[in-house]
């Protein structure tokens, strides 16, 4: 979010021109402009102007809202206002005029504003910063309060830095369930990979393809899905976002398995543990148990040297069908084993990271 301020300055200037006319444009006092107020005619007196809006550092080709208004001393008589690049006369990004404010070109200032009519207690207007590369940039205004004779005058130089922007993160990669799966689960994790660089995720979800939007704030990498319906295929999508911009992933798909367990009604008759899968993997690997008695069940993950890299269940009291998952993000690549106890029977599975 960008942060915005104001610099409100009175001062006296001694130029030759008649400033608070509406007639009168080009005295922002920008490099290259006619100047700003003059004091042979007025500039006495007090009171204040605040302008707020623009900001301290600015997104290329983005819009900000600009607010003008007296917040002591008389209304406004009239301002003139212009963005130049640098320090120099070149007009930078597009000012259009909003709520009380017209816009003008004229020699010396090609794109200013002003107000659209004399004597308001406040106006606004909009700027659309420029392209990339421009650099720092400032805003210009010169206001009148009071009397066209009389009254203060209140120049104002604010200065916005160009943001730099991180580059959009790399694709989302590596899906569980695999895509083009089949027998998944009506009740399911979706898995993927995503780049560190990544603020949040976008999730499209379906049975159409491309896939509609399920969810447009997802700050993990996994989205949980229940009661999906059986024997279906589903057509999933993410799309990594930062501040640089997004980045969709591949279009996967997966097809449910044709009935829950529960639906059907079958219970294991052994302890066993299913094929890893995906094994090799990267970085996300799910196992499938049966557990035919409620029994306490602990799986944990060793390395090839025996040392535990991470408990997935400890003791868990544990019936029918069991999935456990792990996401080896943050661990060396290479041969780990995964060891479970349940029941009196302990088995034990290679799994190969490749990341």
């Amino acid at each position: 979010m960008h942060r915005f301020s104001y610099i409100a300055l009175t001062t006296l200037l001694l130029v030759s021109q008649i400033f608070a006319s509406p007639s009168h444009r080009g005295y922002s006092g920008a490099p290259g402009s006619l100047g700003r107020c003059s004091s042979s005619c007025h500039g006495v007196g007090v009171g204040t102007v605040q302008v707020t809006g623009f900001p301290e550092d600015y997104v290329p080709d983005s819009t900000y809202l600009i607010s003008i208004a007296a917040l002591s001393g008389q209304s406004i008589k009239n301002f003139n206002g212009s963005v130049r690049a640098g320090l120099g006369s070149t007009t930078a990004g597009t000012i259009t005029a909003g709520q009380g404010t017209a816009t003008y070109s004229v020699s010396q200032e090609t794109n200013g504003v002003r107000l659209a009519q004399i004597d308001q207690q406040s106006a606004t207007f909009s700027w659309t910063a420029p392209a990339s590369g421009t650099g720092t940039v400032r805003l210009y205004v010169a206001a009148h309060q009071g009397a066209r004779n009389t009254g203060p005058n209140t120049n104002i130089t604010l200065i916005a830095n160009e943001a730099v922007l991180p580059n959009p993160p790399e694709p989302p990669s590596d899906p569980l369930p695999p895509t083009l799966a089949t027998g998944v689960p009506l009740s399911t994790t979706l898995w993927w990979w995503e780049d560190p660089a990544t603020d949040y995720c976008e999730v499209y979800f379906g049975t159409e393809n491309p896939p509609a939007l399920l969810d447009g704030n997802v700050a993990d990498d996994r989205y949980t899905l229940a009661d999906l319906a059986p024997n279906t295929t589903f057509y999933w999508q993410v799309y990594a976002v930062n501040a640089g911009g997004s980045t969709p992933g591949p279009i996967w798909s997966f097809t449910t398995e044709a009935e829950s367990p529960a639906h059907d009604a079958i219970l294991p008759t052994q302890f066993s543990v299913g094929d890893a899968y995906p094994n090799p993997f990267n970085p996300l690997v799910r196992i499938d148990l049966s557990v035919p008695v409620s029994s306490p069940l602990t799986a944990r993950i060793y390395d090839r040297t025996g040392r535990l890299v991470t408990t997935l269940a400890d003791n868990l009291d544990a019936f029918g069908q069991v999935q456990l998952e792990w996401n080896a993000s943050g661990h060396s690549a290479g041969l780990y084993f995964l060891q479970c106890d349940c029941n009196g029977l302990t088995v034990t599975q290679k799994l190969v990271f490749l990341p």
